[in-house]
């Protein structure tokens, strides 16, 4: 930089001298800084003492106020130099190279009415990267070598999805997020302010990877010029998370470490943290001031949180996706990928620096915005699976903004020169990790949960449902015996042919006699289905929801595979209770019955066997129409023939199976 001339002084290159005789022991060069968020200017000083350089920036007010008194230098009469100083600084006309532009603001943005990449060092417009303009915010550092030719760009870009592409489930969200933070900016001016604005939640123990993986492929910008990547952690001050996230727009944000503090005080300081981080970012706007300005800062950026995953409100939790990164690095393939990234941590940057200049390039189109619009418009127009959560709007637009994340990358790899099957390849691995971490988010908002619920009522609706009669068994009045069981047991056991039977008491149904019945038992109305004809009901709705395309496929095999797991933790069903509270049996057996002929027989005969047998939580909501509807129904009998059974087992010995099924049940409690 040119050394800066000082009114009635001469500059000799190391001191400025007086009547040929040195004044300081030191010389200046200067540069004009122009705030342009605050309207104000600056002046940013080098100062060359000896072999030492040093920078100090001071306001126009502060030219006059002795701001190098901090610095080992001399002069011969303060007053004077410092006068002449301002005199010649306010008077000076600085050359292009010598005004620097702060635009208090990192990301994409206008400047001067042209559409820039602003960074903290620097700018992209299409050309490449250019300093005279740069954020005056820390955060975003850039290096200059990340501005490369399409003929590396493409090697570059095979390189980097090779390792993704190694497991697409965690990169490629990652990556997307990416994407969607440097270009919600220019949705937010066509139209679409909360568009492309997501947080993604990495959860996993301890030792897994989540905040190596953040800081991999998380994030493309690094906050210095040694290519650190900082990462905030959620246990810190909020001030510093808050300061870090605005200093984050047009990049990804990343909290770091969230977990359950032990101390009350902390716990809440995490969760605020969080909850302030899924807010601004959703909003577009810091949740608070910062500092002494009273303006809520607006940032345009997505977040990458990582740690113990914390319950927030519902609402919030639909302003994010979820994504489980258990055991990551277990597998052999994801630590070499992880390996890769971190020992090339400039692959990405170079990829996302090369997105921004294609971006800038097609922003310059007048038909662009309306591409983009009908491209969103045929997305939101399409199939939406997720239905029956109070957030499913949410996060099937959330879905969208992944998925349009991956239309605009499509569109830069084809204009950049990727080949086809790549392309193609890119497409497919996209579509199918987004599925996955959309499902996760879904079962996350207890989408799970809803599916069974839906599913149960569509059972409820077609299913053959008996109320069980209570039929005195007329030998007990005949009878000197007092083991005869009061009513007749068959009408209580059930047929193969049927779903469900309903006992209105399953105490009373058990009594001996003419006794008051002292075996403790559930009073309450039992509902009970064998455990294969349950399975197989379920199986048929939920077939039909992905036929209709309520849910995708994912989240039917999921539901499928875990359904009396989830049944057990919604409480709908019981389990048998174990003493070392481990999940227990669901499924009990029970007398099971079917009528058909036997072998040189002509009439039915009855065959009874046992099955497991699941019971129902008559107490659960989900039963209460069935409760009301079944309270109206007649009693019916078992079939006439059931008389005719044949059974190794005899009465006593079923009776006991009966008994045994009622006892000892609980529901599931966390």
């Amino acid at each position: 930089m040119t050394k800066l001339e000082i009114k009635n002084m001469k500059n000799d290159g190391r001191h400025y001298t007086k009547d040929d005789m040195p004044v300081t022991n030191f010389t200046l060069s200067v540069k004009k800084i122009i705030i342009k968020s605050k309207g104000t200017v600056e002046y940013e000083f080098h100062v060359y003492v000896d072999m030492e350089i040093y920078t100090v920036t001071v306001s126009s007010a502060r030219l006059k106020q002795k701001f190098l008194r901090d610095l080992p230098v001399l002069m011969e009469d303060e007053k004077m130099f410092y006068e002449n100083l301002c005199s010649s600084v306010l008077g000076k006309c600085f050359a292009e190279d010598e005004i620097l532009y702060q635009t208090g603001r990192n990301g994409l943005q206008k400047v001067n009415e042209k559409w820039l990449y602003v960074c903290s060092n620097g700018y992209i417009d299409k050309e490449g990267f250019h300093t005279g303009i740069c954020s005056g915010l820390e955060g975003a550092y850039i290096p200059e070598t990340a501005v490369i030719g399409k003929g590396e760009e493409r090697k570059i870009i095979e390189s980097l999805f090779q390792v993704y592409n190694r497991n697409c489930e965690i990169f490629y969200p990652l990556f997307l997020t990416n994407i969607m933070a440097i270009t919600n900016a220019y949705f937010r001016e066509i139209g679409e302010a909360n568009f492309m604005k997501i947080t993604i939640w990495i959860d996993g123990a301890s030792g897994s990877g989540k905040t190596e993986l953040a800081k991999a492929a998380g994030t493309y910008v690094f906050s210095d010029s040694e290519w650190n990547r900082e990462l905030i952690s959620a246990t810190g001050k909020r001030r510093d998370a808050l300061k870090h996230l605005a200093q984050s727009s047009g990049s990804v944000y990343i909290l770091d470490d969230v977990k359950s503090e032990p101390v009350r005080e902390r716990r809440n300081s995490v969760k605020n943290i969080v909850d302030d981080c899924l807010r601004s970012v959703f909003q577009g706007q810091m949740t608070d001031s910062i500092g002494t300005n009273s303006e809520r800062v607006r940032i345009d950026s997505c977040a990458v949180i990582t740690g113990e995953y914390l319950d927030t409100m519902e609402s919030q939790n639909a302003r994010m996706f979820y994504l489980k990164a258990d055991g990551f690095l277990k597998e052999a393939k994801n630590s070499r990928a992880l390996y890769v990234l971190q020992k090339n941590p400039i692959w990405l940057t170079k990829l996302c620096i090369g997105y921004i200049r294609w971006l800038l390039k097609r922003m310059e189109e007048n038909s662009f915005p309306e591409l983009l619009k009908e491209k969103l418009e045929g997305m939101r127009e399409e199939m939406r699976y997720y239905a029956g959560i109070n957030n499913a709007e949410r996060l099937n637009e959330n879905q969208r903004m992944l998925e349009m994340a991956a239309a605009m990358t499509e569109m830069y790899f084809r204009e950049t020169g990727m080949p086809e099957d790549f392309v193609v390849h890119f497409m497919q691995n996209a579509k199918r990790s987004i599925q996955e971490i959309s499902d996760n988010t879904f079962c996350l908002l207890d989408g799970e949960r809803m599916v069974v619920l839906k599913a149960l009522k569509k059972i409820f609706d077609k299913a053959k449902i008996r109320r069980a009669t209570y039929e005195e068994d007329y030998r007990v009045r005949f009878s000197v015996y007092s083991n005869l069981c009061r009513y007749r047991q068959e009408h209580f056991w059930i047929n193969i042919n049927e779903d469900f039977v309903w006992i209105d008491d399953y105490k009373e149904s058990l009594e001996i006699g003419e006794s008051n019945g002292s075996n403790q038992y559930d009073e309450n109305p039992c509902l009970i289905i064998r455990e294969k004809r349950l399975i197989e009901l379920f199986k048929e709705e939920i077939e039909n929801m992905l036929e209709e395309g309520q849910i995708s496929s994912l989240i039917a095999d999921k539901v499928l595979v875990n359904l009396l797991r989830i049944l057990r933790k919604m409480q709908i069903i019981y389990k048998k209770y174990r003493s070392d509270n481990k999940w227990g049996r669901v499924a009990v057996h029970y007398p099971v019955y079917q009528l058909r002929t036997i072998y040189r027989e002509y009439d039915e005969n009855c065959l009874i066997d046992t099955e497991p047998v699941v019971q129902f939580n008559t107490w659960h909501p989900c039963i209460k129409t069935l409760k009301e509807e079944i309270c109206n129904q007649e009693a019916q009998e078992t079939d006439t023939d059931v008389n005719k059974w044949r059974s190794n087992a005899d009465r006593d010995k079923l009776y006991k199976i009966r008994k045994e099924f009622a006892k000892k049940k609980s529901l599931y409690k966390e």
